[in-house]
């Protein structure tokens, strides 16, 4: 029971935190880049304070965020192509799976203490399904909470690639 209690309260604290911010992180350096402008990730709903920047990518997270993130630019939607929205939209999806296939690399190729080969074999496992979750095309449901009502990445490319 108290390892189920600790493996849940690392993956609060620090697994789900860490894969979302991966995740968002790969839009926020493509949208810097293709738009040229600042952008903000923000990890967790309640975050009041200014955060930190790292070049034009403004970070905001409260602690004990879990695996809510959002990405965000104030370029209009008519100023971004649509290839550039498809790339920024893909590149969230596609940082988790290269933080599932680093992990996964990294435990089948080198030996760690047992402890440390868990840990990162959760962060593999939390990527994958993240990535999953976010590149089917869906509206996402109410019991998702923050999430309730909004558009996976997968959907958003769904949409890009549909004839108008």
């Amino acid at each position: 029971m108290i390892s189920f209690l600790l493996t849940f309260l690392l993956f609060i604290a620090f697994i789900l935190p860490l894969t979302t911010f991966v995740h968002e992180l790969g839009h926020a350096i493509t949208a810097s880049t293709l738009l040229k402008a600042p952008v903000k990730i923000r990890l967790g709903t309640q975050y009041k304070g200014n955060g930190f920047t790292l070049g034009k990518i403004n970070i905001k997270i409260q602690p004990l965020s879990g695996w809510v993130g959002f990405f965000k630019h104030d370029v209009p939607s008519d100023k971004v192509s649509k290839n550039s929205n498809l790339l920024i939209y893909l590149a969230g999806p596609i940082f988790s799976l290269l933080l599932f296939s680093i992990c996964l690399i990294t435990t089948s190729t080198l030996n760690f203490p047992t402890i440390l080969d868990h840990l990162i074999k959760h962060i593999s496992n939390a990527s994958l399904l993240q990535f999953f979750i976010t590149i089917v095309p869906l509206k996402y449901p109410a019991f998702l909470g923050s999430y309730s009502g909004t558009y996976s990445d997968g959907y958003r490319i769904l949409k890009l690639l549909q004839p108008r």
